[in-house]
């Protein structure tokens, strides 16, 4: 899957994203932050613990299907 992954300008480089992140995406490199996108396996976990919000990821896939789904009805 090919994401697209966008880093504000109000990143602080705090390394949240780096120590979270399981495919190794993000790296901190002098004062600034190093993505390496092809590693992303889109779990959107930096957008959430990124405590500015400064991470943005989105799926590039025009033909990625998400679905989800409700419980209408419960059997007992």
């Amino acid at each position: 899957m090919k994401v697209l992954i966008e880093v504000s300008g109000s990143c602080n480089v705090c390394g949240l994203c780096v120590e979270y992140c399981p495919t190794r995406v993000f790296r901190v490199v002098g004062t600034r932050l190093s993505v390496n996108q092809g590693e992303c396996i889109y779990c959107k976990g930096c957008e959430v613990i990124c405590p500015v919000k400064a991470i943005s990821v989105r799926a590039l896939n025009d033909d990625l299907l998400i679905l989800k789904r409700k419980t209408l009805i419960s059997v007992k």
